[in-house]
Parts: C-alpha cells; sequence; structure tokens
C-alpha cells in the first residue's frame, strides 16, 4: 500500500495517460476509417510491423489473442487490399507464414505519424511553462540515459 504521495502520484499519471491515449486513439480511428480497415486488422497490420521477419499465422493469432480462423481471415482481407504478403514456409508446407508488404509498411508509417502528429497537438495544448515543467520532470525518467531505459536495454549505471 502506498502513501497519500503515492497515491495522488498514481492518479495524476492516470489522468495524463488517458489524455495522451485519448488522442491518439483518435488518430488510430481516423487511420482505420481512412483505409476502411477492422480494428482487427489494425492490430495484425500493426503487429506485422513489428516483426523482423515473416511469421506464421498461428504465431500472429497467439499474439493477440485470437482465433486462428479469425486471423486467417484478416490476413485474407489484408493480402486483397496489397498490405501483407503470405508465403507458404519453405521448410513446412502446411504453415504459411506472413509479413507487410511495402505498401503496409508505408500505411504502418502513416499511422506513426498521425500518432506522433496527435502527441503534438497534445504538447501544443499545454500551457508553456506546464509544458517545461512536465518534460523536466520527465527527462530524468524516461531520458535516453535513465536508469530505467538502462534497465530496459540490459545496460548497467
Amino acid at each position: 500500500m502506498g502513501t497519500a504521495e503515492d497515491l495522488e502520484l498514481a492518479e495524476a499519471l492516470e489522468a495524463l495517460l488517458q489524455r495522451v491515449a485519448c488522442s491518439q486513439a483518435d488518430s488510430d480511428l481516423e487511420s482505420m476509417a481512412g483505409r476502411d480497415m477492422s480494428l482487427t486488422q489494425f492490430r495484425c497490420l500493426v503487429t506485422l510491423a513489428t516483426e523482423d521477419e515473416a511469421i506464421p499465422i498461428h504465431q500472429l493469432a497467439e499474439q493477440l489473442h485470437m482465433s486462428l480462423p479469425t486471423a486467417g481471415r484478416t490476413i485474407d482481407r489484408l493480402v486483397a487490399q496489397h498490405l501483407v504478403i503470405r508465403r507458404e514456409d519453405p521448410h513446412d508446407r502446411r504453415v504459411r507464414r506472413v509479413c507487410v508488404s511495402a505498401e503496409g509498411k508505408q500505411v504502418v508509417t502513416g499511422i506513426d505519424k498521425a500518432r506522433h502528429e496527435a502527441l503534438l497537438a497534445f504538447v501544443h495544448s499545454l500551457d508553456p511553462s506546464d509544458s517545461a515543467r512536465l518534460q523536466d520532470a520527465l527527462r530524468p525518467i524516461v531520458g535516453p540515459t535513465s536508469p530505467q531505459q538502462n534497465r530496459l536495454e540490459g545496460r548497467h549505471a
């Protein structure tokens, strides 16, 4: 159980993250609507864009906690839109591997850009003094040499 100060900080962080998440959610919804894309298609595309190589459809389904048939139908739609490439596994013909196509990468880049713009709009909505204080508060926590970042990257301080 935390102190009253811990609870107050947690509530303030929750409110901040909720404001940021809402601005990004609006951006994501606009991106999906602009491409006539379902939430499931969006999740698959964004997840595949983080992979370094083609992955089996069943692995994608597991990562996204969806059934294999749902993942398969979703991939069918993304392939039809030329956003994803589906190939037979060279070692096991029963397995289909999927990866983002060049066009799919462009779509994800656009999504990332829209998310960044939504964050900038949030930052611009802040009073300049609040913006400076927030930046000062975040710098030691999320800066490139923060102890938290070092732990995430496996470096020791």
